[in-house]
Order: C-alpha cells, then structure tokens, then sequence
C-alpha cells in the first residue's frame, strides 16, 4: 500500500508507525556547544553502551567520550565519515510526523499535517489547524508556534547488523520532501534494503547575496541487503510519543 505524506497536501492510505522497541545507539548531525546547537559535517554516535562505542569508533573513526546528558546514552562518537552503509528492514523503519515540544521536552502538538496523531491526546483525528502551504508551516515553526518535521529512521549497520538497531531522529524539511521516494524504494525492495545514511552537504546564494552552506540527511536505497538469517528484525509496535530532541 502506497505511502503518502499530508504535510505535502496529500491524502494518506495509511500512516506510518513509530518503533518503540530499545535502541543500542543514535545517530546525530549536531550537538550542543555553548548551549547553542551546531550542525556537523560527519556523523555523531551517542550510545550507553561502551561495547557499541567502541564497535562505532572502529568502523567509522573517532572515539569513545563522555558527553553531558540526562538520557541513557551518555557515550559519544564523533566519526570520521559523512556516510554510512545501513540495512532497513521495511518501510515501516521510515516514519514522518510534524511535532511541537513543550518545555517538559514532551510533545504538545503531534500531526500528519491534517489531523491530530497521538493516541492518547483528546483531539486524536481531529483537525490540527495547520497551515496549508509549506511556507507557512515553515514560518509557524520558526516563530515557535507551529510543529516541526519529526522524521525517525530504524536501521542497523551494514558492517555489524548483529550488533543492533540505531536510529536517527531528524527536525529538515528537506528529508520531509524526500520522504515519499525513500517509502516507494522501500516498498519496492519488499523487505531489508540496503541502503547508504549520508549527511549531504547543500550550498546556494539568496537572493540578498548570502552564501548558505549546511548538511542534510539523505537514505539512498540501493536494493536488496545480503541475506543474513542470524540479523534480529525490527518489530512493530503501537505510536507512541518521543521526548528525544533533535541533538
């Protein structure tokens, strides 16, 4: 069944599914410095277990460091590399929502673009009163106000898929136009794809002449992965929510 994104002024089949199975480590295009986010041009590895860190650190580079966090993955690893080699396992590993967290880090506003999402909130099916157009989405959530792209990847290492499933947790509006065509080629390889995770770097001039430079999440599908009979599966599980921030 084809997969269709709301916020894109489509009307959806079926919705996507958010795991709520554990995790060994997540992937991450930025930290925090000085309290202010800073956007990475290779990857970063959090993880609590110093097993995976250390595996991470020798596959991809960097090592294993302390970070200041209140979660469980306490462990970080600032690799060498801007592209990783992933098994997906289905398409339901890909998941999209627009989202809006409060101060308690929990969201308040959790949508399809068209109707509430969240199970347990009272307005669950109910209009979210977004706006219609992309640009006044973009311009709600920049004034704080308005839900940001919430898109989730399950996956597992291609060079290590026993070690577990990692994931990573991304706020573009890049990866959200994406997002469909990622659906299609999952759903066209009918089972665990391999694919390559890559922060693509992205650089044009406005118009007033500023030079912007920065990176974006991309998963390519390239087919089917090697058959692995050993490798765990990833299970599906009902939505729930995420108090997990973009770093």
């Amino acid at each position: 069944m084809a997969r269709t994104l709301r916020i894109l002024d489509a009307d959806p089949e079926s919705r996507p599914k958010v795991f709520s199975s554990d995790f060994v480590g997540r992937f991450r295009a930025g930290m925090q410095l000085n309290n202010r986010p800073v956007s990475l041009s290779e990857w970063r590895i959090t993880t609590g277990d110093p097993d995976v860190a250390q595996a991470v650190a020798g596959l991809f580079g960097g090592k294993p460091e302390k970070w200041e966090t209140t979660k469980d993955d306490s462990l970080q690893v600032l690799t060498d590399v801007d592209a990783v080699k992933v098994i997906v396992d289905n398409a339901d590993a890909v998941s999209f929502r627009m989202a809006l967290f409060g101060m308690t880090g929990k969201p308040i506003h959790a949508c399809d673009g068209v109707e509430f999402i969240d199970t347990e909130d009272p307005r669950f099916g109910q209009p979210c009163g977004c706006p219609t157009s992309l640009q006044e989405r973009k311009a709600a959530a920049k004034a704080g106000h308005g839900p940001k792209p919430d898109g989730r990847i399950v996956f597992r290492l291609a060079d290590d898929p026993e070690r577990g499933k990692f994931r990573l947790v991304t706020s573009s509006w890049e990866f959200m136009k994406a997002i469909e065509g990622v659906w299609r080629d999952l759903e066209a390889v009918g089972g665990p794809a391999l694919a390559t995770l890559k922060l693509e770097l992205v650089e044009f001039t406005t118009k007033s002449g500023i030079d912007v430079r920065y990176r974006k999440p991309v998963l390519q599908v390239h087919g089917p992965a090697p058959v692995d009979e050993g490798a765990p599966r990833a299970s599906l599980s009902k939505v729930v929510p995420d108090e997990d921030a973009p770093f």
